[in-house]
């Protein structure tokens, strides 16, 4: 039985999502009733050992929880000057409330974080479980969060196999969160770019731009779209785009409708 219920827990704490009080509370709580006698054993070995460290570590405020908070206030500002329209203020708005939610939460010290970080992806049936999951799987994992501070190290080609395994089940939304995941990675995106250009999704591509539109080159994905009703749908999402789309890509995108 795939313990996803320990990965999925750990992985909130890995990016910071909970502290280490609140992973202590989830391990508690997790549905065991599948699990076997052996992943029960080792599961409540790693919880204890998350406890001593836990116990044993000063957790004050330090720089780097400092840094962060003044990363998400940028992150919010930048949100709340996007002008909204009726077809883009929904998905802003969520944006936005995430962001302030996690500005607002409290958060481990860099030391008790890091402690228990090495402590669980050292253990080999932590590593065991996550290892178990098919490419699919591993694509529904990640795809849980935008925008993960510690995403699972992938390789390009490794990247491109979740890739594949969205295309396959038409999972849009999981590939647009998949290249949120990965702005700072130094991946390539150009196959879910084609993708959604061969779908003709101004909603996704227009999202994909507007969330790592520093990693993609606009002048291409501007070359590559032809057809007048995606071009229309992306007309009309300019203020989504326009951060990273200039006014002169813009226009020349717009001329191919004539």
């Amino acid at each position: 039985m795939k313990n996803k219920e320990l990965l999925n827990v750990c992985y909130k704490f890995f990016n910071r999502f909970i502290t280490a009080d609140k992973l202590l509370e989830e391990l508690a709580n997790t549905d065991i009733s599948n699990l076997s006698k052996k992943d029960i054993e080792e599961q409540n070995k790693l919880t204890e050992e998350i406890k001593t460290i836990a116990k044993n570590t000063p957790n004050e405020m330090d720089e780097y929880v400092i840094k962060n908070k003044e990363k998400l206030k940028n992150m919010i500002n930048r949100f709340e000057s996007i002008p909204k329209d009726d077809k883009d203020i929904d998905f802003l708005n969520k944006q936005l409330e995430n962001l302030k939610k996690d500005y607002e939460k409290e958060t481990d010290s860099h030391e008790r974080w890091l402690k228990i970080t090495d402590c669980i992806n050292e253990n080999s049936y932590f590593n065991e479980v996550f290892e178990s999951l098919t490419d699919y799987e591993l694509l529904e994992f990640i795809a849980q969060n935008i925008a993960a501070p510690f995403p699972p190290n992938l390789t390009q080609e490794e990247f491109d196999r979740l890739v594949n395994a969205g295309i396959e089940k038409d999972e849009r939304e999981w590939l647009w969160r998949l290249a949120f995941n990965y702005e700072t990675r130094s991946i390539n995106f150009d196959s879910i770019v084609e993708y959604f250009i061969k779908k003709k999704d101004g909603y996704y591509l227009a999202e994909l731009i507007s969330a790592v539109g520093e990693c993609l080159n606009i002048d291409e994905i501007i070359d590559k779209i032809d057809d007048k009703e995606l071009i229309e749908d992306l007309k009309n999402r300019k203020s989504v785009i326009s951060h990273y789309v200039s006014e002169e890509q813009f226009n020349r995108l717009i001329c191919k409708l004539d």
